[in-house]
């Protein structure tokens, strides 16, 4: 099994273009688009998410893993270090990941006591696929929200919603502020 990994960009800003450019253009089935400012911090990221799609398949619309900084409650680690060293959060990957090994959650978008926030999944990392891309139109132009669109489309149109729990990612936009004016 291959899956394209991708950091999805336009010049343009429009994060939703690119996201459909890429899909079109790079993508033959599965995909795994990560943001520019995430960090895997687990060595053996690409094959819980290989090992995700061969048990769920194309039932799954998309597979997630877990953060520091994100609004979704699905994917965020409230346990996570909440200062900015890399070691803590790589002790904290390692932590996570023994704990809970490949085990997947479905989320029930149904539920919104899991839910617990306006969307269900934030886009630091969606493993989507072509196929589900297609049927429910691809996503919307625009920056903002283009993410949160796409996974209530997915869940529209009957797509199962996961996230590894054991997969633990450090989110370091919370930083961008400190890196001003150098």
């Amino acid at each position: 099994m291959e899956i394209e990994v991708i950091i999805p960009w336009g010049s343009n800003g429009n994060l939703g273009e690119a996201y459909n450019r890429l899909m079109r253009d790079c993508v033959k089935d599965w995909v795994c688009f990560i943001d520019h400012d995430i960090l895997n911090l687990n060595p053996d990221w690409y094959h819980l998410i290989c090992g995700a799609v061969k048990r769920v398949g194309h039932k799954a619309g998309w597979i997630t893993g877990t953060t520091n900084a994100i609004a979704c409650t699905n994917q965020l680690r409230t346990d996570a270090p909440k200062g900015h060293d890399i070691i803590e959060h790589m002790a904290f990957a390692k932590k996570v990941y023994k704990e809970n090994g490949d085990r997947l959650i479905q989320i029930d978008p149904d539920d919104t006591t899991k839910i617990g926030c306006l969307q269900l999944f934030s886009g630091f990392m969606i493993v989507t696929h072509k196929k589900a891309w297609e049927k429910v139109g691809g996503f919307k132009n625009g920056f903002l929200g283009v993410d949160n669109e796409y996974c209530k489309a997915l869940k529209n149109n009957g797509f199962d919603l996961y996230t590894l729990p054991g997969l633990y990612m450090y989110h370091t936009y919370k930083i961008k502020s400190q890196w001003k004016g150098m």
